[in-house]
């Protein structure tokens, strides 16, 4: 039998999914005459067009079309309750129907409990609200900057932490390296302050510091890299950055957007047994409302307080929606949530993830292809309930950096988040960076399902020719 060639197995999975999603594309070309490419958030706009959702329950997701999805982006990896769930509705329900829950420009009372609530297992001295992690890790590198009278920011390579002007460079473009700056608009006397470190490596780490960590504001790392390809950090690294922050006098940001309530309910922080002075917030702790936070050290907050000398202060006012009233009562009802039921929760999502990181590479390997999964657990935690997976070109046995996720000579990026990401769709599963997150609403039935869908996916992808291009 002559083998398809990989241009035209991309070619018939976008023509299924066309032919399935007749009014999802018609949705999008309408969408698309007042908005960019039919959205406001490009990771949602996926290729030839995204499907649009009329209904969301559990580990389920309906669209226009009359199809129905087990879903594992799970908005963002926020909902680790599933969509909706029930005891966050009824909370939003109860706050509705006293007349509240809308936007008032006043403190309100839930603000100040779910603050008590982060500050209490983080630990932290202060914690502020916005309305996304780009707001908050933005305000945590100005405050660093402020404190330190210091001109240098140093990231890790793969980290993403929002799209503001401090952070754009070192994210995801890596075949020469995590040197780049990957958006326009940044301005150019901003360019040269900031520098890039390998994540995870404890040698480069060093090295950067003793070159630069006299002008060093701050280190921004995320313990468990994201959107770098789930990936926790060892804890000699974790224990390095600390130290050598505290030696060189540079504030230490952890961003947490992605872990904190991931893995257990707290931040992985407590996991590793090393505070930061700054932590950047998201996702989980909104209960699926926008929220994000950022929290730390008293005398780092002290910048923001509107007494101070102009030249001193950092505007870390706030906006018009921080602290929203709805979202603080959801993320509140969630977090307690998570805190009582906790040792039901993460073990149960992190033996399920277990089991689909093992056997989507047996399943590939039995078809012939070097596939790995990410977000393994490691001696901080074996509860992941993330699960990356990449299409290797090249024999690697263990993926430990973003520079072999990122790389496009190592990692087949475009089969990862665009081709197996449709093909999954067209058997009725949403995944993103080749899978995703396990939610506490996903059943062993979602679970076999899936697997059953990559089976027949890696059957049929066996007939290819050349399909790492």
């Amino acid at each position: 039998m002559k083998k398809m060639k990989r241009q035209d197995l991309i070619e018939a999975i976008v023509r299924e999914y066309r032919r399935k999603h007749r009014k999802s594309e018609a949705v999008f070309k309408e969408a698309s005459r007042y908005q960019v490419r039919g959205g406001s958030h490009n990771l949602r706009l996926f290729h030839p067009f995204p499907f649009y959702d009329v209904r969301a329950e559990g580990s389920k997701i309906w669209d226009v079309d009359g199809h129905v999805y087990v879903d594992f982006w799970q908005g963002h990896y926020a909902n680790i309750l599933g969509h909706n769930p029930k005891i966050v509705r009824d909370a939003l329900t109860d706050y509705l129907g006293k007349g509240q829950g809308l936007t008032t420009g006043f403190p309100g009372l839930y603000q100040k409990e779910l603050a008590r609530l982060i500050s209490r297992v983080l630990p932290a001295d202060k914690v502020r609200f916005t309305t996304s992690g780009t707001l908050a890790s933005m305000y945590a590198v100005m405050l660093a900057l402020a404190f330190t009278k210091r001109e240098f920011i140093l990231k890790a390579g793969g980290g993403w932490h929002g799209a503001h002007p401090y952070l754009l460079k070192g994210i995801s473009s890596c075949d020469r390296g995590f040197d780049r700056w990957e958006s326009a608009g940044v301005p150019s006397g901003m360019k040269s302050k900031t520098l890039i470190t390998k994540f995870g490596d404890p040698e480069d780490l060093e090295a950067m510091f003793n070159k630069y960590g006299e002008r060093t504001a701050c280190f921004i790392v995320e313990p468990f890299m994201g959107s770098g390809g789930f990936l926790f950090a060892s804890k000699e690294y974790i224990r390095k950055a600390r130290e050598l922050t505290r030696r060189f006098g540079a504030v230490l940001i952890f961003d947490e957007v992605v872990s904190a309530f991931r893995f257990h309910p707290g931040g992985i922080q407590s996991l590793y047994g090393i505070a930061p002075d700054l932590t950047v917030l998201g996702k989980i702790i909104g209960g699926g409302m926008p929220v994000a936070a950022l929290a730390g050290r008293e005398d780092i907050f002290e910048l923001c307080e509107p007494e101070r000398k102009s030249e001193d202060r950092v505007k870390f006012d706030g906006g018009t929606y921080c602290a929203h009233p709805a979202s603080m009562v959801a993320g509140l009802t969630l977090l307690r949530h998570l805190i009582e039921r906790g040792d039901r929760i993460y073990p149960r999502i992190g033996r399920l993830a277990e089991k689909v990181r093992n056997e989507i590479e047996k399943i590939f390997a039995s078809h012939g292809f070097n596939v790995k999964c990410t977000g393994y657990g490691n001696a901080v935690t074996g509860n992941s309930s993330l699960i990356g997976v990449h299409f290797l070109k090249k024999e690697i046995d263990r993926i430990d950096s973003p520079e072999i996720v990122w790389n496009p000579a190592l990692s087949d990026g475009e089969l990862r988040e665009k081709v197996f990401k449709l093909a999954m769709v067209n058997e009725g599963f949403n995944t993103f960076h080749g899978y995703g997150g396990i939610s506490a609403a996903h059943t062993e039935q979602d679970i076999s399902a899936s697997l059953e869908a990559v089976e027949r996916i890696a059957k049929k992808w066996k007939t290819c020719e050349n399909l790492f291009a």
